[in-house]
C-alpha cells in the first residue's frame, strides 16, 4: 500500500491520472480516493465540493477504460475488475455544533468522535476558540488542533490523527462514524 498526499484537493484527479496509467507498469489493484467533501453539517456548499463518484467515473471513462462500470459495493472497476477504485468522502452525520467544525472535513470527523468519547472537553475547546482575539478566518484545523494541544500534544502535531487509533474510547467512536460512511467497509478490502 502506498500514501499519496497531493498537495490539496485541486490536485487529486492529476495524481489519480498517474496512478491509473501507472497501472499497466506497476499493478494496481485498488485506488482509494480520500477528500474532505467541503460542504458545511446543513449541506450549504461553501467551495467547490469535493470529488463526487460520478467525477471519478468521467475521469476513468474518459482516460482509462471506457467500459469501467460501478460494482453493488459503489467502486469503480475497471479492467475487467482487475482494478477497482473507491471514493472516501470525509463527512459525518453530526448536527451543527459550538466545538465542531461546520464544514465536513477529516478534522469533523477526529473532532466528533473526540467529543463522543470526552463530551466534556467540547466545552474547552469552544470556550478557548470563542476567548481569542482577533481570531482569524474559521477554519477545520482550528478545531482538531485545539483537541491535539489539550490532550494529545505529549505526541506532537504529526502523530495526531494515528495517534487516535491509540485511545480505545476514541476509536470506538471513529469506527462508528466510518462503518455509517462506508469508509470501514472501504478500509477492510484494503486490509484484505
Amino acid at each position: 500500500m502506498r500514501v499519496f498526499p497531493c498537495g490539496g484537493k485541486g490536485n487529486i484527479l492529476r495524481e489519480a491520472r498517474l496512478r491509473l496509467a501507472d497501472r499497466r507498469l506497476k499493478a494496481l489493484r485498488r485506488l482509494v480516493i480520500g477528500i474532505d467533501s467541503d460542504v458545511t453539517a446543513r449541506g450549504t456548499v461553501l467551495t467547490p465540493s469535493g470529488l463526487q463518484r460520478r467525477d471519478v467515473e468521467h475521469l476513468v471513462r474518459t482516460d482509462s477504460d471506457p467500459g469501467a462500470a460501478v460494482n453493488a459495493d459503489g467502486e469503480i472497476e475497471l479492467d475487467g475488475g482487475n482494478t477497482k477504485i473507491s471514493l472516501v468522502r470525509w463527512e459525518v452525520n453530526e448536527p451543527p455544533a459550538p466545538a465542531l467544525p461546520d464544514q465536513q472535513t477529516l478534522e469533523r470527523l477526529a473532532c466528533a468522535a473526540i467529543i463522543a468519547a470526552y463530551p466534556a472537553r467540547a466545552a474547552a475547546v469552544q470556550n478557548w476558540l470563542a476567548a481569542r482575539p482577533n481570531p482569524p478566518a474559521v477554519d477545520p484545523k482550528e478545531h482538531a488542533w485545539s483537541y491535539m494541544a489539550g490532550w494529545y500534544a505529549e505526541h506532537g502535531c504529526e502523530a495526531f490523527y494515528s495517534n487516535l487509533w491509540n485511545d480505545p474510547q476514541a476509536v470506538a467512536q471513529l469506527e462508528t462514524r466510518l462503518r455509517a460512511s462506508g469508509a470501514w467497509r472501504i478500509a477492510e478490502m484494503v486490509a484484505s
